[in-house]
């Protein structure tokens, strides 16, 4: 008899796919939002849960996981899906910090009242800083569950502190701010985003791969995890700033128009709705062929690539 040849596994379910790591984000995020809360001051606690709470994509512990699975080739397990919960947590903060009115001054985040505007600017602030130690305690508790040694979970914790410091979202959003005082170019532009946005992006990607064990023979992999993340930041903020353009408060869950009204640069500005949807699609392409480049054959992350490019939220 002559041998069949394995048969091809079915394509990836995009949605199904999403709704699944979606819930499982949730509830890790749900845990791990009740365990850094559980100390605090109730008029701390009420608005830090207020923001965790709020309905959003997970994209960020939806890449940690997909990052582990696609090294590994092993379902995560509670330690990694609260490893994830630790980045939400960094982005968390920042979306309740880039909506007070010192920043964006916003009204209106993922469909409902923005944080300051539900518990008052001060604890507000309080609470989205409260996030950033917590993060870096919900992180390393993971990362001694999962057994890793000193060194890899001083790495895993240097990637959120670089990702949402200075070098990254913090330094991101200054630029962003100056950007409303005087026009930026296209290469100012893509540097403001690869902080503001694909450095958290990347940072999900790598501390998905370093706690998979990423490391040695496996650095290719790591540099390409890196690359598609920053790739896929870019895509993911020109999809952003077109969606302010076209789309409406309903169906963005945050105010439309804001971009423009506040005199951002943005892509669509400098390049057109059409122009800027083309520099996405090829910021994705790229992130695509990076995980190939690297030897990294994840239908997941591709399928992440496009959700990013085809969203309309």
């Amino acid at each position: 008899m002559t041998a069949r040849s394995p048969a091809a596994p079915p394509p990836l379910d995009v949605a199904a796919f999403l709704e699944r790591e979606r819930a499982l984000a949730e509830a890790a995020l749900a845990r791990v939002a009740a365990e850094v809360s559980a100390g605090a001051p109730p008029a701390l606690r009420e608005p830090m849960l207020y923001a965790l709470a709020a309905p959003g994509k997970r994209l960020r512990p939806i890449l940690c996981a997909a990052a582990w699975r696609a090294l590994t080739g092993r379902e995560p397990g509670g330690a990694v899906r609260r490893l994830a919960a630790a980045v939400e947590l960094v982005h968390t903060y920042s979306l309740v910090h880039d909506d007070l009115p010192c920043m964006d001054d916003d009204d209106l985040r993922r469909g409902r009242a923005t944080t300051h505007r539900v518990f008052g600017e001060r604890r507000a602030l309080l609470a989205g800083a409260a996030l950033i130690p917590a993060a870096a305690q919900v992180a390393d508790a993971a990362a001694r569950e999962l057994g890793l040694d000193a060194e890899r979970r001083g790495a895993l914790l240097g990637e959120l502190c670089r990702a949402a410091g200075a070098a990254g979202m913090v330094g991101g959003q200054l630029h962003d701010l100056l950007g409303e005082e005087r026009p930026l170019g296209a290469g100012e532009l893509e540097r403001v985003h690869r902080r503001k946005t694909g450095a958290l992006l990347a940072a999900s990607l790598r501390t998905g791969a370093l706690a998979a064990g990423a490391g040695g023979a496996a650095l290719a992999a790591l540099a390409a995890l890196t690359v598609y993340g920053e790739d896929l930041g870019l895509a993911f903020q020109i999809v952003d700033d077109v969606l302010d353009v076209v789309g409406d408060a309903e169906s963005l869950g945050k105010t439309a128009g804001k971009d423009r009204s506040s005199g951002k640069a943005t892509y669509p500005a400098l390049f057109g709705v059409e122009g800027a949807q083309a520099l996405a699609a090829q910021r994705v392409e790229e992130a695509v062929a990076a995980l190939h480049t690297g030897g990294i054959r994840s239908p997941e992350l591709e399928a992440l690539a496009r959700f990013v490019l085809e969203r309309t939220r």
